[in-house]
């Protein structure tokens, strides 16, 4: 089953009652009814099983952080179990930045029967006194002026703090003749106290720049999403039917605006001058209010050792206000129908071919802090996605995926206006290939690449106003990751992981490119027992040779990659 939640954000999840999340994509979404363009986000729970259980985690790093998470899970009855979480880090950034972030969560499961699972959770995230480094933005196709990372040059005062919470039910509920009901309604929240932006504008070649810095007020996003769906399985020997039927919604009332900018005169990049803390005034804020609702049906049938083939449809009404002060209220409405389909087959009991189609609605963000209208949300998108591609299985222990894709959506950057809004289409077009698996006992092997080729149509294009390739987006990304642990080392393990990244566009005029980027990481894992229990300790070092780049985003923000760090953690179960 696909994800019930739209739009859950994860903060309150972090410890507790999330135990992880994963973006499928390709071959690996094809298990889900309803699959978007760009990919499915999966929010994984951490139900809590049948025996007590108390697990910790200490680490140390990155710099001088300091992290300490406390689980358990606790069994009430036979059919009743909670888990419970807490977490809390004194951390310290890429930037030299300190703060404080802290987060409790809690999971109830209810299995009353075979057949009926209820589960309830929810989940804080606080994250207080974090300061913002200036955002670099240069004033022409060039690099800024290099300066030494891990060093902070903003201002102490210039802090956020913000207050995220997640909850929600789940049911499934299996009735006679291979029916199933699976129902869920979440709730989230992102508050933000107080937030800033630092910003160096058109920095000269001298490393010079203006200054400004922005407060926004209070502001404050509320989420309720749920979804219920009616699942049938028919089986009739080696062919087997399931169909689903669903109705999903969201209601998200949002508001943003109100920021007061200061200009603090002439500011250079990597260096500290601090400033007093002006007196801020704020504008009234826009009230931004979303509603969705989704019915679907979708059908997947599999014949075993032939082949599979699957379809959906989906019928979506989406209606979005935008009530901003001094002028009329914006009203955008989009009725459209979305479709799927996808099909695998099975050549060979160690081969498989698929490809998959789907067109999905998706919104875009918002407005980056460099814009005129930061903060801003986006509008809806129509997206579609092709793709096809192989998996063989070598051995039994190690699988070989080949695959090509196509993305299609708007493309979103900031125009000479400095307004942040759709200036085009992107065209993101690819090949993807790894290898996992243990091709030798205690030897597990990840390695992938993917080579991407982003275009960029439209009016702006034909104008000269932006180039033809979109900024962001790096070419060729290549993985490899080795871990090894045999049996004779007695819990000992050691692995490695090297990454790589090609070039990429920095500037919207395709006059710029920042250099590829290849890191290092290095570590060793010790698993053995303390005082019976079950534990580990693990090191490792990132970045391990200091290598430089950098780094840049869609909105044109420069930043130097990580410098070399240190982590070790220590985990228990009692």
């Amino acid at each position: 089953m696909a994800p019930i939640a739209t739009d859950i954000r994860g903060g309150g999840l972090r410890y507790g009652a999330g135990s992880g999340s994963a973006v499928r994509v390709g071959i690996s979404a094809q298990s889900y009814s309803f699959p978007a363009p760009t990919g499915v986000a999966d929010l994984f729970l951490r139900l809590p099983g049948d025996e007590l259980l108390v697990s910790t985690v200490a680490t140390y790093g990155q710099y001088t952080s300091k992290n300490i998470e406390v689980d358990a899970q606790i069994p009430v009855s036979d059919t009743l179990s909670i888990g419970v979480g807490a977490g809390v880090i004194r951390y310290e950034n890429d930037n030299a930045v300190k703060g404080l972030e802290w987060s409790l969560g809690a999971l109830a499961r209810w299995r009353p029967s075979k057949n009926i699972e209820v589960s309830g959770f929810g989940g804080l995230l606080g994250s207080c006194n974090g300061a913002q480094q200036p955002g670099v933005y240069t004033a022409g196709a060039y690099l800024p002026t290099r300066f030494p990372r891990h060093q902070f040059f903003g201002q102490t005062w210039a802090k956020n703090s913000c207050r995220d919470s997640t909850g929600g039910v789940l049911g499934r509920f299996a009735l006679a003749d291979d029916w199933t009901i699976r129902a869920g309604a979440f709730r989230s929240q992102s508050l933000q106290h107080h937030n800033h932006g630092d910003l160096l504008l058109n920095v000269q070649p001298d490393g010079s720049a203006e200054h400004y810095i922005y407060r926004q007020p209070r502001q404050n996003f509320v989420s309720y999403s749920g979804e219920v769906r009616v699942t049938k399985v028919i089986t009739a020997g080696r062919l087997r039917h399931t169909l689903d039927a669903m109705v999903r919604g969201r209601d998200v009332q949002r508001d943003f605006g109100g920021t007061d900018v200061h200009d603090l005169g002439t500011g250079y990049v990597g260096v500290r001058t601090p400033i007093p803390e002006p007196v801020f005034t704020f504008g009234p804020l826009t009230d931004d209010h979303t509603r969705q609702v989704t019915t679907g049906v979708a059908y997947d049938g599999l014949l075993a050792g032939v082949g599979a083939a699957g379809f959906g449809l989906q019928k979506t009404f989406y209606k979005r206000n935008v009530l901003q002060p001094g002028l009329p209220e914006g009203k955008s409405n989009s009725q459209p129908l979305l479709y799927n389909a996808n099909v695998n087959v099975f050549a060979t009991k160690d081969m498989a071919f698929y490809a998959s189609f789907t067109r999905g609605l998706e919104e875009s963000g918002s407005a980056p802090g460099n814009a005129v209208n930061r903060g801003e949300a986006m509008p809806v998108n129509l997206t579609k996605q092709i793709d096809a591609g192989m998996r063989y299985a070598i051995t039994p222990r190690v699988t070989f995926i080949a695959g090509v894709f196509q993305v299609e959506k708007p493309y979103y950057s900031i125009n000479a206006a400095n307004v942040y809004g759709a200036l085009g289409s992107v065209r993101h077009r690819g090949v993807e290939v790894s290898l996992t698996g243990q091709p030798l006992d205690g030897l597990t092997v990840v390695a992938g690449m993917v080579l991407l080729q982003p275009r960029v149509s439209g009016d702006a294009v034909d104008r000269g106003l932006t180039g033809r390739v979109s900024v962001g987006p790096k070419p060729r990304n290549v993985l490899l990751s080795l871990q090894y642990q045999p049996e004779s080392w007695q819990g000992f393990g050691i692995n490695g992981q090297l990454s790589h990244n090609s070039d990429q566009f920095a500037h919207t005029d395709n006059l710029l490119k920042v250099d590829a980027f290849t890191q290092l990481n290095l570590g060793a894992r010790y698993n053995f027992d303390a005082f019976k229990n079950p534990a580990s300790f693990r090191v490792q070092v990132q970045n391990v040779t200091n290598a430089f780049g950098w780094g840049a985003n869609s909105s044109g923000n420069f930043f130097p990659k990580s410098p070399r760090r240190f982590i070790a953690t220590l985990a228990a179960d009692f």
